[in-house]
């Protein structure tokens, strides 16, 4: 899904030679060269190569991203040591899963804040809901990786994925690609920029349109089984109920930038997209419930073989009628069967300006605004089976505002940098829909839900960087904030959305809860450079994430609220280029400490066997290491390589996580594979008289890991190891190119996630199997 689609560019800098216009070329503009280039990142407030940043940076730039075949923000998790990025499934639908050194967040509701923070043109994204960005016209993506309380607009207690856009250059120019694969995959996209007063204004226009088939089948069993008792619900005897998967996208985004003078620079960005996609693919890998399955019928008949992509789900709650329980209550009574739609729907608008303002020549004033509205839908078939157990209809809407502004320089001679600032975000989301759980069963809940979520957030932040000599600097940043968060509950009856749910729900209806808190977050950095080619550092930071209140009681007393989580890092790291820049090796260890972490508890609670509770589970630790390497040994062939591991530990576990079922002190944290590596090489063939060759192949490994703290094995993500391949021809202009990608070269089947739920179910996302797509893309 995407709030923002397009971001492409390149992140490669060369040292600008005399009298190049850098505002033609862009921030990120590269040169031919038999060495690894420069790349400049904006991590600390201002544009420094990366090999002079003391932080634990995966930069991207566009010529790599387009090389490597990453169509959306997630496929740069293989490029980046110890992140994990997935599309979540299931009732988290259209949501990104993003954990950077095991911290992150895994559920998509507005009462949760990211884990790792999204930004895009320094623009932070407020919610893990809707944020599967595509990339277009991008210049560069940072992967920053540990807490940048200090640094980011927003705290982003894991780390921060940053995607930064093509501005507007001077020279018109443009290009327009077009792309047919496997499941009808067709793709278009281009961009446009336009000078409409030389060296002042200059505007960019970018779009994208995709369509591809779904790749997991839904069939009928009671087609395919007559005899089995199970009602079908096909008449055309095809016996095929529709695929999951298919996705349905447009977005465009029109980007002004005007120079009115030497020392003032306007940026201004609008974007839109529109997605009318198919559901996440959810295939059923457990099942123990047996409530509405009729008698004789074992509910793990609906579980499809282990390795096709096919479920029997209908996205039908049959008609039924209340039990005696509820006789003579307000809305009991029978009710009709409801169909769910199996699609996820999503309308984005943002607008954003930044004013860059020189004052002085050792000052700057910066100025980022910012506002974005989306709405969507999204259903779930929880169990996958013909009896509908639980089917959900969600609805979402979404708005922000946000203001930063950075007053930065130097004074003494350079010999101190410094940037002062304060941010502000306000946001309010509405959270709506139906739940029909357990229809006709003294233990139903079934409620419509209208919940709304206001928040605002204020910060004020410095940073301070004292160059002592040449070789030696000290960094020091600071920030507090405070937080406020209130959560407003509606339980609506499904049937009659004027009354209360006459559910165990009904009593939770009009309540509310709230979350108030600051907080000050510290950086403290030493970076050392031995040599030219050659820099290390040592660093501890903290990072904070903010409280809030339970946005999924079943019952009463459910509705409690949890405290905020907050994270101490200690790091050291080193960056070097070797061999004349034939070689980059650039690598960290570090040791965070956790307090009051937060996860899911499911285990039932006095008056439900239903829970979904977020708590403060106690203390923990992560650590780890680092590598990432780059070579050009020769000229053409590029090798690129990273590698990391990642340890946990619980270093107690309150008495609030004692309540979790299965949780120990040997458990692992979610979504924190041991182990990450990825190699890729490419060589370009210069022939005599057709142009270049580049073939190029991306193998990448992770291990096993859990995506739920209870580590349940039923739905552990087992490692596995892929290989993605490219090849492109481009004329000797560089102005034509054709591409053949091929992902997924060995089929390898694996789940992306997976999810236990309360109701007793277990279900899985299948991953994509091999797929092929040829493009064409001409420059101008």
């Amino acid at each position: 899904m995407v709030i923002s689609p397009f971001v492409t560019g390149t992140a490669l800098a060369q040292d600008e030679p005399s009298g190049t216009d850098t505002a033609s070329q862009g921030e990120g503009a590269a040169t031919r060269d038999d060495g690894i280039a420069e790349i400049v990142v904006t991590a600390q407030f201002r544009a420094q190569n990366l090999q002079d940043t003391p932080l634990a940076i995966t930069a991207v730039n566009s010529e790599m991203l387009e090389a490597k075949g990453a169509s959306t923000v997630l496929d740069v998790a293989a490029s980046a040591p110890n992140v994990t990025m997935r599309e979540a499934g299931g009732a988290n639908g259209g949501a990104a899963q993003i954990f950077v050194r095991g911290v992150g967040q895994a559920d998509s509701s507005f009462a949760f804040e990211p884990g790792v923070g999204m930004y895009i043109d320094d623009v932070y994204y407020g919610t893990v809901f809707g944020s599967i960005f595509d990339l277009l016209d991008l210049d560069r993506v940072e992967v920053l990786r540990g807490p940048q309380g200090t640094l980011a607009g927003k705290n982003s207690i894991g780390g921060a994925v940053k995607l930064f856009s093509t501005k507007p250059n001077n020279e018109n120019s443009g290009y327009i690609e077009a792309g047919y694969g496997r499941f009808k995959r067709l793709e278009l996209k281009g961009a446009a920029n336009f000078v409409l007063v030389p060296d002042t204004v200059m505007a960019r226009i970018s779009g994208v349109s995709k369509q591809v088939d779904g790749y997991l089948q839904r069939y009928d069993y009671g087609c395919l089984y007559p005899d089995s008792g199970v009602p079908s619900f096909t008449s055309d005897g095809s016996c095929k109920n529709g695929t999951e998967g298919g996705r349905d996208f447009q977005a465009g985004r029109l980007a002004l930038r005007v120079l009115p003078s030497d020392n003032l620079e306007i940026n201004l960005i609008g974007m839109v997209s529109s997605e009318n996609s198919e559901v996440t693919p959810q295939k059923l890998l457990d099942i123990t419930q047996t409530a509405n399955i009729p008698e004789g019928i074992d509910p793990t008949i609906f579980i499809t073989g282990p390795k096709s992509r096919t479920s029997y789900a209908t996205y039908m709650s049959p008609g039924f009628t209340d039990p005696a329980a509820y006789d003579g209550v307000e809305g009991a009574g029978e009710h009709p069967a409801t169909a769910r739609d199996p699609e996820f729907r999503l309308r984005t608008q943002s607008v954003s300006g930044t004013i860059d303002w020189d004052l002085t020549d050792n000052m700057q004033l910066t100025s980022i605004t910012a506002y974005q509205h989306y709405t969507g839908s999204n259903a779930t078939d929880i169990d996958l089976t013909p009896f509908g157990l639980n089917t959900v209809a969600l609805r979402y809407e979404y708005e922000q505002f946000t203001q930063e502004l950075r007053l930065g320089g130097s004074v003494l001679d350079d010999l101190i940098d410094y940037t002062v600032g304060a941010y502000y975000f306000k946001s309010t989301a509405r959270f709506g829909g139906s739940n029909l759980l357990l229809p006709g069963t003294a233990r139903e809940n079934l409620y419509s839900q209208k919940d709304k979520i206001p928040s605002k957030s204020k910060s004020v932040f410095a940073h301070l960087t004292a160059n002592l000599t040449d070789k030696l600097s000290v960094i020091g940043g600071i920030r507090y904030t405070r937080d406020n968060k209130e959560y407003f509950f509606g339980r609506r009856n499904p049937f009659d959305p004027s009354k209360p749910s006459y559910t165990a729900a009904g009593a939770i209806d009009g309540l509310s809860g709230e979350y108030k808190g600051d907080n000050v977050d510290y950086r403290a950095n030493i970076q050392y450079r031995w040599s030219p080619d050659v820099m290390t550092y040592l660093q501890y930071s903290t990072g904070y994430r903010g409280g809030g209140v339970n946005p999924r009681p079943y019952v009463l007393e459910q509705v409690v609220s949890f405290e905020p989580e907050k994270l101490k890092a200690y790091e050291a790291g080193f960056k070097a280029d070797l061999l004349g820049r034939a070689a980059r090796l650039n690598g960290s260890v570090f040791l965070n400490k956790y307090t009051d972490i937060l996860f899911n508890n499911q285990s039932p609670t006095p008056n439900s066997i239903l829970n979904s509770t977020p708590i403060n589970a106690g203390d923990a630790k992560f650590w780890g290491a680092e590598m990432e390497l780059n070579l050009r040994p020769l000229r053409g062939l590029s090798i690129d390589a990273s590698g990391s591991y990642l340890g946990f530990e619980f270093e107690s576990i309150g008495a609030e996580g004692a309540t979790i079922r299965g949780i120990t002190l040997d458990n692992r944290a979610p979504f924190a594979p041991k182990w990450k590596a990825n190699l890729g090489v490419q060589y370009e063939i210069e022939t005599k008289d057709i142009g270049y060759f580049t073939p190029r192949l991306d193998v990448s490994y992770q291990s096993s890991f859990f995506p739920q703290v209870d580590n349940d094995p039923r739905a552990k993500i087992d490692g596995y190891t892929l290989a993605n391949g490219r090849i492109t021809w481009k004329n000797f202009d560089e102005d034509l190119q054709v591409s053949l990608n091929v992902t997924n070269i060995f089929n390898k089947y694996y789940y992306i996630s997976a999810l236990r739920y309360p109701l007793g179910v277990v279900s899985g996302t299948p991953a994509r199997p091999r797929e092929w797509k040829i493009s064409v893309r001409k420059s101008f």
